[in-house]
């Protein structure tokens, strides 16, 4: 008889017994927000027939609460210690939960008391602000748990799954906040809510995406390289991490003016491309003929004739002494045969046995030589025209865009 006992008491649970798999369409989402979300189980089970509205909660995970209850909770105030939730339960307002099928509800997140009313009739306080982070959380984990009814005792747990409340991103600074047209620039991005080594964050700068994108693990930076971008100003970076999106234009993220609160930027981060452009090689003997790659943006909307003079109003790459001005310093040298490659590479022939030309004229100095060994800054120009002042858009004078004629 003993034996009898033992065996039954060593039976497992069936399985029928065991919450089914509740996916969510959304499984992370920025603290305090509003929103709707959507839950299915498999579409074998129809744990939601006609007729039934099934009560929703959200229950902490902290500690050794790692799953839904077998029952409804009371509704409880949420706690932590540190930045480990130790407690709370929170009820969907049930006139917000929806049957979409046996297999399927959508339901609103938490952001205000429920019950509203305390057992006095009063104004609930408990758990005003719905499902928030709090204290120096910045990530939290809490278990999606869907009842046959809110019943603290008599409800049968139906679903379950999780949903992971992150802090909302914000911006502090950006450095540096500018790059070169043909991107490669490495960046550091500042603030809050960035994300973690485990969680996805991408970043874009005016729908340009950030590449080689790392976050630190407290998820107050990331370091990212720009991409090509053609040449502009106070444009905005934009970044999406688990709490949400942030620019770079309303860094402190709130939609609202400068609000004299120190601890984030209100005034807005723009993000700015130069004019400039990256080559190679980036230097050659004398009198020799040289291929040269470069690397911008904006290319292809670029117009080189290859049967035009150094002068006209079509596009051109000149080798330039010093910084191009189209009327008194255009060049010695044209690089020609310009071949687009696409919108962030070109490539072109410098000769460098050809007569200099003269930088007022652009036409043929014949008296001078050949290009003279030295530095020069190779630049390509939008007009070729000597009167269309700012209109030529030459690209920039910098390191990268530095050609060298030597003698060996």
């Amino acid at each position: 008889m003993v034996l009898t006992t033992a065996a039954v008491v060593a039976v497992a649970e069936p399985a029928w017994a065991d919450p089914l798999p509740l996916t969510l369409n959304v499984s992370v989402g920025p603290s305090g927000a509003r929103g709707t979300l959507v839950g299915t189980v498999a579409a074998t089970s129809a744990p939601f027939p006609v007729g039934t509205t099934p009560t929703v909660q959200f229950q902490y995970i902290g500690g050794n609460n790692t799953a839904c209850s077998a029952t409804a909770r009371p509704v409880t105030q949420i706690a932590i210690s540190g930045i480990t939730t130790t407690a709370g339960a929170l009820t969907v307002d049930p006139a917000t939960v929806r049957r979409i099928g046996t297999n399927k509800i959508a339901f609103d997140l938490p952001t205000s008391a429920y019950p509203a009313t305390d057992s006095n009739g009063d104004p609930s306080t408990v758990n005003y602000d719905g499902l928030v982070l709090l204290g120096d959380q910045s990530v939290a984990k809490w278990s999606v748990c869907v009842y046959d009814t809110d019943s603290t005792v008599a409800s049968t747990l139906l679903a379950a799954g999780t949903y992971t409340l992150a802090q909302k991103p914000v911006i502090t600074s950006i450095v540096p906040a500018a790059s070169a047209a043909g991107g490669g620039q490495s960046i550091t991005v500042n603030g809050t809510g960035l994300g973690s080594a485990t969680t996805t964050t991408t970043a874009s700068i005016d729908g340009v995406p950030l590449t080689n994108l790392q976050v630190a693990a407290n998820g107050s930076s990331f370091t990212a390289v720009t991409g090509p971008h053609a040449a502009g100003t106070n444009l905005d970076l934009v970044v999406t991490a688990p709490g949400g999106k942030v620019s770079s234009l309303d860094p402190d993220n709130n939609g609202l003016p400068e609000d004299n609160d120190n601890s984030t930027a209100d005034t807005p981060i723009p993000f700015s491309y130069s004019n400039g452009i990256t080559i190679s090689p980036n230097t050659s003997a004398l009198g020799t003929t040289v291929d040269v790659d470069i690397v911008g943006a904006g290319f292809s909307q670029l117009s080189f004739d290859p049967n035009g003079d150094p002068y006209d109003a079509n596009a051109h790459v000149f080798l330039v002494n010093g910084k191009y001005d189209a009327a008194t310093n255009r060049g010695v040298a044209e690089c020609g045969a310009v071949s687009v490659v696409n919108d962030t590479e070109l490539i072109c022939t410098l000769d460098l046995s050809l007569y200099a030309l003269d930088p007022a004229t652009s036409l043929p100095a014949s008296p001078n030589g050949p290009i003279a060994e030295g530095a020069y800054i190779l630049t390509i120009v939008a007009n070729g025209g000597p009167g269309v002042g700012v209109g030529a858009a030459p690209t920039m004078v910098s390191s990268s865009a530095t050609f060298t004629v030597a003698s060996y």
